[in-house]
């Protein structure tokens, strides 16, 4: 279960890196959208991308209408205010957690240009006892700094709504980990080409559809008009979820999630229970590892609005366990991926 020297399995990791080095917050998915796009072209039938920006890859097939839904975008900054020094302030595009990004390189993303930055914060020799006792840091506490001396300098290179990710390049801590931004949910995405490549020369007996969605980050809405515009009859999010197995994290409490053991499959009541059977039977039948998660509430993925869009749809979810979720650095193992696409592919040959 895990990617070899063989010729495809060295491709197939050469785009998981593509994917993840592309630009994709939400509102901004353009880049990796026609990344995947150019991937995939060659294992299905026909793509589309619809009004709101979902990636629609279509493999025909007779049958129930399968929709596998991952999001292309990633969690980011964007410019909201440039003080009269050419120093730039944000907010956040997404969950971010402001306590981990003094100090990091970012990009600003001008039209066609790319603009380097750090995100600035007092350093710790000038802070008063009371500030050094404070914890809570709020994106309004930190700046970006591009080397500009004014508000004129710095808005000749960039302007007030302008997108900002971070600057990081994918890297493999080990045959097996890989570290990079954007692994939520670009693992998902990776999961999506190679349930295609798996499914290339198989006759099926679905209607397949692989959705890549937009604006999962802030609130699902790309699912919502992509489910509603196919209407399938079983729909199956794939993302990532919180691994467990690194200190201060308690399995007790958030459930024995760990990297290297496989595909989770959720169970809860954002869950079909029929599906999540199948799923698991599929995954014996592969002979894959997999976990399970215990979801008791509406989880935080495409499957949420997936499940209640239109009159319903049959929902399932497998995630990829990720460490340091919404950071600059994630951590995923590819064999999870994998196991993931497998499972899938098994998942649609049995029905």
């Amino acid at each position: 279960m895990k990617f070899s020297t063989k010729k495809e399995d060295k491709k197939s990791l050469a785009v998981l890196h593509d994917l993840l080095a592309a630009t994709g917050v939400a509102g901004y998915e353009d880049e990796v959208r026609e990344k995947l796009a150019n991937h995939i072209r060659p294992y299905v039938d026909e793509i589309t991308t619809d009004t709101f920006g979902n990636l629609i890859a279509h493999k025909k097939g007779n049958g129930v209408k399968v929709m596998f839904a991952a999001h292309l975008d990633e969690v980011g900054l964007m410019i909201t205010y440039i003080d009269a020094d050419g120093f730039l302030f944000f907010q956040p595009v997404g969950g971010v957690d402001a306590t981990l990004l003094p100090g990091q390189r970012v990009c600003i993303h001008h039209g066609s240009e790319l603009v380097v930055g750090v995100i600035g914060k007092k350093a710790i020799h000038l802070l008063s006892a009371d500030e050094r006792g404070k914890t809570n840091v709020k994106p309004e506490d930190l700046w970006i700094d591009i080397g500009a001396t004014s508000r004129e300098e710095a808005e000749q290179r960039v302007e007030v709504g302008d997108y900002i990710t971070y600057s990081t390049v994918p890297q493999m801590l080990t045959e097996d980990v890989v570290l990079s931004k954007s692994l939520d949910d670009r693992a998902g995405v990776f999961a999506l080409y190679e349930i295609a490549r798996l499914l290339a020369d198989k006759k099926l007996s679905c209607d397949l559809y692989l959705v890549a969605s937009v604006q999962e980050e802030i609130g699902c809405r790309g699912v919502r008009t992509a489910a509603f515009a196919l209407q399938p009859e079983i729909g199956i999010a794939i993302d990532v979820t919180h691994a467990t197995d690194y200190p201060t994290v308690s399995p007790k409490k958030s459930g024995n999630i760990e990297l290297g053991k496989g595909v989770v499959i959720a169970k809860g009541p954002n869950i079909d229970r029929g599906l999540c059977e199948q799923l698991k039977q599929a995954a014996k039948n592969a002979e894959l590892n997999y976990l399970l998660e215990a979801i008791p509430h509406p989880t935080g993925t495409d499957a949420n609005l997936m499940q209640v869009t239109a009159e319903g749809i049959r929902t399932a979810l497998l995630s990829i366990p990720c460490r340091y979720m919404h950071t600059a650095n994630e951590v995923v193992s590819v064999k999870d991926i994998q196991a993931t696409a497998l499972l899938a592919a098994q998942f649609v040959k049995e029905l």
